[in-house]
């Protein structure tokens, strides 16, 4: 069987990995949303292991032999790296033909799709409906006063997968929803979404200007307001938006934002969204000088064409994050079970929100830079934006509406989460 020169040194692409004992499969997800998921034989789990661009085809039998004690014949392995090849789970030809055309499909679109529909969510409307709605029944009040609520300005919500985060989501959405019930027939809405990027991206931050797709119906991109926006950075930073492309962290609120205002569109009502995606803004504390006095400089033009474009809005506008906490344990490369960190995890996290709360980003910035970000905030470079940007609306005050862990068992690690807000002050 004649193999391409790069698979004969096969390469596995960044997939996540499930062993299911029980089964005798191993769940290969593809958090890039190229293929579906796989189950592949349990026993394939040393050859995939190995699978690393560094063991030629022609090493692998021995290599299997010595360390795993499997043996596999020569043919064997060559039709199982084709299999592997086919299913595109190397990085090969194959796959970058097949990535590229994608991607190619994915710029030219003018919607981008619900890429997590029908796995973190429902893909039935009615069924969404009903499970949004129960999410929300978890805040049956509203965590504001009218007073507050009148004058509100920035959301904090978090990005962790709807199954688990819904106590989190429900105070932040909640308020949300009751603020909609308090607008005036046909006012416009715009939400100027800062959400974290796990797929990087050309620049600190990365716009679409694409209509977000939704069982629901498609929330509107606010390109007049982007078009503002990249006059003032005199760049565009939404040429390039392929990292929205499976990116949850603006998905879920998309969702929820289309659920909440879902007869004000059909009304007529213009409710968009401004889409921005933060990449990692660790360069800000940068041991090099020259990093990190390039990385302010770009942080500091986008946050004060920002913080224009948001004072001369004429009508409502928010900002919206979409970020989580810590992602601490093994799954996260960790020695510890994070359960056994979980009072110290919950100081750290609660002074971090509380500086989220107060608007302080500077102390956010230096509580991060103190351990090196040992915690994996990946909610970060949005919370920094956001509270930068807070400053186009005048003084403000916040509060912190939720606080909360998910202990993953199986693998012993944890990622937390929380919810706040920021009003005017009166």
């Amino acid at each position: 069987m004649s193999l391409h020169p790069m698979t004969e040194f096969p390469r596995l692409r960044p997939l996540q990995l499930f062993a299911d004992e029980t089964a005798q499969v191993i769940i290969a997800y593809d958090p890039q949303g190229f293929t579906e998921p796989i189950g592949l034989d349990i026993r394939l789990a040393p050859l995939l292991l190995l699978c690393d661009g560094q063991h030629s085809l022609s090493e692998l039998p021995a290599l299997l032999l010595h360390r795993f004690g499997q043996r596999w014949s020569a043919d064997d392995l060559a039709d199982i790296i084709h299999r592997l090849d086919e299913w595109l789970l190397l990085d090969s030809p194959r796959f970058a033909t097949l990535a590229a055309r994608q991607m190619v499909e994915f710029r030219a679109a003018t919607v981008r799709p619900a890429a997590h529909a029908g796995v973190s969510y429902p893909d039935e409307p009615e069924a969404l409906r009903q499970r949004l709605d129960a999410i929300l029944a978890h805040t049956p009040d509203c965590p504001l006063g009218a007073a507050r609520l009148e004058q509100l300005v920035g959301v904090v919500a978090p990005h962790i997968d709807l199954r688990v985060g819904e106590r989190a989501y429900a105070p932040a959405y909640r308020l949300i929803e009751r603020l909609a019930a308090t607008l005036p027939d046909g006012e416009p809405v715009t939400f100027v979404v800062l959400g974290t990027s796990h797929y990087g991206g050309d620049g600190l931050f990365v716009a679409s200007r694409k209509d977000y797709a939704t069982p629901l119906g498609a929330l509107p991109c606010d390109r007049e307001f982007l078009d503002r926006l990249e006059i003032r950075l005199g760049a565009s930073i939404s040429a390039d938006d392929t990292p929205h492309r499976q990116e949850h962290a603006i998905e879920f609120q998309a969702v929820f934002l289309r659920h909440i205002f879902d007869r004000h569109l059909e009304a007529g009502r213009p409710v968009r969204m401004v889409p921005i995606l933060c990449t990692s803004l660790h360069e800000l504390y940068a041991a090099d000088e020259a990093c990190r006095e390039r990385t302010q400089a770009e942080y500091r033009a986008f946050i004060e064409a920002l913080q224009a474009t948001l004072a001369e809005q004429t009508h409502r506008t928010l900002l919206l994050v979409g970020g989580d906490l810590a992602h601490v344990g093994p799954k996260f490369g960790d020695r510890f079970d994070a359960q056994t960190r979980a009072a110290e995890l919950e100081r750290a996290d609660t002074e971090l929100l509380d500086y989220v709360a107060t608007g302080d980003s500077a102390a956010v910035l230096d509580h991060i830079a103190r351990d090196e970000d040992v915690r994996r905030v990946c909610g970060f470079p949005p919370l920094m934006a956001y509270l930068d940007a807070l400053a186009a609306f005048g003084p403000t005050e916040g509060q912190v509406l939720h606080y909360e862990q998910w202990q993953e068992r199986p693998t012993r690690s944890a990622v937390t989460y929380g919810a706040a807000a920021a009003w005017r002050s009166v």
